[in-house]
């Protein structure tokens, strides 16, 4: 239904809906409204009585009537922690072999500069613990089980035949093995070898080994 004048209207019905329902203007209760025209609006009679004004020029407010801001939750600051490392337990001490000397602990270890003609045996306490060549990949060999506590004798054979090329050395010492890479401190036994080597030679070494 379309109305030019509301007012009129609204007396017209008064009798019929005044104790049956009420008055709603764009959804806001309007029953205690007086003297007041709408114009250009939309008015529906719903089945409990209620008179229901669509007015889409007007804007209705009650009096004393005041909704409440919504409150805005601040968001809750979310950290992120990083989950803690694992911790790598202490390594036990290496056990000792049946000789008593720690294993880990004394190695033999080569180093090759490009050398050509060398033949070199290692022998510990009268054992050939290894031959090494002129060529060979590096050699990191742990010799704690050739070894006994206190006084060792480590000898040093090489025969060079048409030798050239840069130096190889021989070393043995103490030292830690990280990852394949053995730091030798001050080895006891030193033993190189150049170009200019002919024939045999050999040196014999004394080397004192602790618990």
């Amino acid at each position: 239904m379309r109305c030019v004048s509301a007012a009129v209207l609204l007396a017209v019905l008064a009798p019929q809906w005044a104790f049956a329902g009420s008055v709603f203007v764009n959804g806001v209760n309007v029953d205690g409204l007086r003297d007041q025209t709408f114009e250009n609006c939309i008015v529906t009679i719903d089945s409990q009585g209620n008179v229901i004004i669509t007015a889409p020029n007007y804007q209705i407010q009650v009096a004393g009537q005041v909704t409440p801001p919504v409150p805005v939750t601040p968001p809750v600051p979310v950290t992120t922690v990083a989950p803690p490392l694992p911790v790598q337990p202490p390594l036990p001490p290496p056990p000792p072999s049946a000789s008593g000397v720690a294993s880990g602990r004394w190695w033999l270890v080569t180093e090759d500069n490009g050398s050509q003609g060398h033949n070199v045996d290692v022998v510990v306490n009268g054992t050939t613990v290894r031959t090494v060549r002129s060529g060979d990949a590096q050699l990191i060999l742990d010799i704690g089980p050739w070894l006994h506590l206190g006084t060792n004798q480590i000898g040093v054979a090489s025969n060079s035949v048409n030798a050239s090329g840069g130096t190889m050395y021989v070393y043995v010492g103490t030292g830690n093995n990280a990852a394949g890479t053995v730091d030798l401190v001050h080895p006891s036994v030193q033993y190189g070898l150049g170009s200019s080597r002919v024939g045999a030679y050999s040196r014999d070494y004394t080397v004192d080994v602790g618990p």
